[in-house]
């Protein structure tokens, strides 16, 4: 039984797990499942489009406002006779053409604008391959948490059938009076402590394999395709990368930091809208179709009618100045009323008095927002660089602690292989082997807690610097 049990762990120390060193179809599919299950993720992906929507939209403010119209009209005009109202008559109206409205100069707002909602694109792309790879980091920490306690539950259930069978002997050697009492109770001792540790590593692997379910959003890892190892590893992952380059990943890629610049950007771009509102605006705006009114006893005629109009705006500290200049003009060759204007021109100018006072509030509001996000992204860097060092620290002691745990897992391993010989020789008592049983047990413990710790370091190192570091 224990020469067994000595090969299945040799086995198992010599052969990487496949789980850990190759593509882990498991894991794939945990990853897929959880993905597509999200709700976090699709209203990310949502705001992507919703940002989408926002480029369009301010992509078409470059373009004129083309609006087809039509408009009738009826009522009643006075005839004037001798200084007084003679009569009164109904007439009619219709006018029916295109009417164009195109800006020509916005004071650098429509840019702005939508540099601003390309931003906001960015952004929205941003979060969302940021809520992507917590839920990564998420699974990915569950399902390794899940693996190794797994793989502890498996080797410390064979080493406890091992104790149980020692204990099986003690028994017997108990009642030939070959040990005394005290031997047997230190002997049941020791399988207990076993007994213990697999206990535990039960309960915490049944509540490992709940958690992998509830984040993936399937009701038992059974529906997951795929097979898990139930081999432990040989060794500790090791990244390529000294905590000077995890650092140097975060000032480029953390997404957290790109968002917080894109931020600044955004609030460059909201400066420039809103100075936008105190430079001079000016746009054009025509029409061309046919109008024409007679009085409802008579025919109505329409004739070729157009019009263009030259539109400013200026905002003046506070106040609007408005102008605006006009012509009208109607084909004269389809008049019959000599009395109908076929040319008119008009020019207007007025001056809107603090009608435009939030435009210093949106000032400030817009610089004091700048410098908050300064700020903001200066605290950023900071706690990103010490989360960065925390975790690569928490790898380095847990990369140490594993390989430590390791050699002494193989020489636990050896000398309970010896202790067994000279067992059988009775060179060694069953309860020392017991003894050294016990001890193979809690370093199989050490080496699985020491090996999650390491993975798990791992995994937050990559999500903080966007990295496959392995």
């Amino acid at each position: 039984m224990t020469k067994k049990f000595i090969s299945i762990i040799t086995l198992c120390l010599m052969f990487p797990s496949l789980a850990f060193c190759e593509k882990d179809e498991f894991l794939e599919e945990c990853l897929k499942l959880a993905q597509a299950r999200d709700q976090k993720i699709a209203v990310a992906a949502e705001q992507v489009e919703l940002a989408q929507l926002r480029v369009t939209g301010a992509i078409r403010n470059y373009f004129p406002q083309v609006v087809l119209q039509s408009e009738t009209s009826k009522g009643k005009t006075a005839l004037a006779a001798s200084g007084s109202i003679d009569s009164e008559e109904e007439y009619k109206s219709e006018s029916v053409g295109v009417k164009a409205v195109l800006p020509i100069y916005q004071g650098g707002g429509t840019k702005a604008t939508l540099k601003y909602n390309q931003l906001m694109k960015d952004a929205a792309n941003f979060n969302y391959t940021k809520t992507r790879e917590e839920l990564y980091a998420k699974v990915k920490n569950a399902y390794y948490e899940y693996l190794t306690l797994k793989m502890e539950f498996l080797a410390l259930s064979k080493a406890f059938e091992e104790v149980e069978t020692l204990f099986s002997k003690t028994q017997i050697e108990y009642k030939a009076k070959a040990i005394s009492e005290l031997d047997l109770a230190e002997s049941e001792n020791f399988r207990d402590k076993v007994e213990n540790l697999l206990m535990s590593s039960k309960i915490n692997l049944e509540y490992a394999t709940k958690k992998l379910a509830e984040i993936v959003g399937v009701p038992t890892l059974e529906e997951i395709p795929g097979t898990v190892s139930e081999e432990l590893p040989t060794d500790a992952f090791e990244i390529a990368f000294n905590l000077q380059d995890c650092i140097s990943f975060v000032q480029s890629n953390n997404l957290d930091v790109q968002s917080a610049r894109l931020q600044l950007e955004m609030a460059d771009e909201k400066i420039k809208i809103n100075r936008a509102k105190i430079l001079p605006k000016l746009s054009a705006e025509g029409f061309y179709g046919k109008a024409g009114e007679a009085f409802v006893t008579e025919p109505l005629q329409l004739t070729t009618s157009w019009s263009l109009a030259a539109k400013l705006s200026w905002g003046l500290w506070g106040n609007t100045l408005g102008a605006s200049y006009s012509m009208d003009r109607t084909d004269p060759t389809s008049i019959v009323d000599a009395s109908k204007r076929v040319e008119t021109d008009v020019f207007s100018v007025q001056l809107s008095i603090l009608d435009d006072i939030q435009y210093f509030v949106d000032a400030k509001e817009s610089t004091v927002s700048k410098r908050q996000l300064n700020a903001d992204l200066v605290d950023l860097l900071r706690d990103a660089r010490m989360a960065v060092e925390k975790a690569y620290n928490e790898y380095v002691i847990s990369l140490s602690s594993a390989r430590v745990y390791r050699n002494e897992l193989k020489v636990k391993e050896r000398k309970l292989e010896l202790m067994k010989k000279r067992n059988d020789l009775y060179e060694v008592q069953t309860v020392e082997l017991m003894e050294q049983s016990w001890n193979y047990a809690e370093a199989i413990s050490s080496f699985t807690r020491a090996l999650f710790s390491n993975i798990s370091s791992i995994v937050e190192l990559e999500r903080l610097t966007l990295m496959t570091l392995r």
